[in-house]
């Protein structure tokens, strides 16, 4: 293994570790307000939701995307980009096309995580609803 490949590596692995404890970190937020985590990292072919989430007494799926940013850089929510949103939305529909999920609402929420020198959190930001599938259709 040359240097280029190590070097490779160990961003990819820091990457991973990163997006991990971010996602930790959001997941332990929404449970402890409220939300019920019913799925992580859910797979749809190519498409992948971060958390998927529901609110007790309520006919509602949340659909949750995760962003980490080292604090002091730009805002991570700002990397939610009309691709990602267009993923999302397909993802989602996916998901209410499924019998366990027909007759639910969707809602798109995205949890923004600043991390710290040691790729720890140091901030979060639940952004509820933050964007609208009607915006696609």
């Amino acid at each position: 293994m040359n240097k280029r490949t190590t070097i490779t590596n160990e961003k990819s692995i820091a990457r991973i570790n990163t997006g991990k404890n971010a996602e930790d970190a959001a997941a332990d937020f929404l449970q402890a307000n409220g939300h019920t985590i019913i799925a992580r990292n859910l797979r749809l072919g190519h498409l992948e939701i971060d958390l998927l989430a529901t609110l007790p007494n309520t006919n509602l799926l949340i659909v949750i995307e995760v962003k980490a940013r080292r604090a002091g850089t730009h805002a991570p929510e700002l990397r939610v980009d009309w691709r990602k949103r267009r993923h999302l939305i397909m993802a989602a529909q996916m998901l209410l096309s499924r019998r366990m999920f027909r007759g639910m609402q969707i809602q798109f929420d995205v949890v923004a995580v600043e991390m710290d020198q040691l790729q720890k959190p140091q901030s979060l930001r639940h952004i509820p609803r933050a964007f609208d599938a009607n915006l696609f259709q």
